[in-house]
This record gives C-alpha cells, sequence and structure tokens, in this order.
C-alpha cells in the first residue's frame, strides 16, 4: 500500500471516528441505547481496522504503519475515556 493509497483508507477512518464521537456524545447526553451501541461498535471498527491496516503497511514497508498506530492509540484512549463515562452514567462503578 503506498501512500497514495493508504490516505483514502485513513481519511475514511477519520471520518468513521467523526460520527462515532457524535454518537458518543449524543448517548451520554441523551439515554438512548441506540447511540450507545453504535458508538461502541464504531469505536471497535476504528481500533480494528487500524490496527490491521497498519499491519498491511509495516509488511509492504509504508511510512502510513506508523499514523495508523497512532491513530489506534488515540481512539484507544477516546474508547476507554467513553466506557468510563458509560459505566458511571448507568452507575456500575458506585
Amino acid at each position: 500500500m503506498d501512500s497514495r493509497n493508504g490516505l483514502i483508507p485513513f481519511g475514511l477512518l477519520i471520518v468513521l471516528f467523526a460520527f462515532t464521537f457524535v454518537f458518543c456524545l449524543d448517548s451520554l447526553s441523551i439515554p438512548n441505547m441506540t447511540y450507545l451501541t453504535l458508538a461502541i461498535i464504531g469505536y471497535v471498527v476504528c481500533i480494528a481496522a487500524s490496527l490491521l491496516l497498519g499491519l498491511f503497511a509495516r509488511q509492504e514497508g509504508g511510512a502510513l504503519s506508523v499514523y495508523y498506530s497512532l491513530y489506534a492509540l488515540i481512539v484507544s484512549i477516546i474508547f476507554v475515556w467513553y466506557l468510563t463515562r458509560v459505566g458511571t452514567f448507568v452507575k456500575l462503578w458506585t
């Protein structure tokens, strides 16, 4: 995967993350299980796809493997934040 072809999936992952983050914020402000489910699925897809594409780019020696790994790390941190907010919201911790 060269850099030009690698930017298209990376851009799509950023768009997917934007929609996922909107669903995340909506599910926290308005108690809606549909948005909560869509946000969790979106985060898992973002993380899995970025790790998989990063592995493919690393095998081919592409420079985008670092960006895919960094993207997966950032989305994972936000996903953990979201899970702690959801746990607090449904009173799982108290």
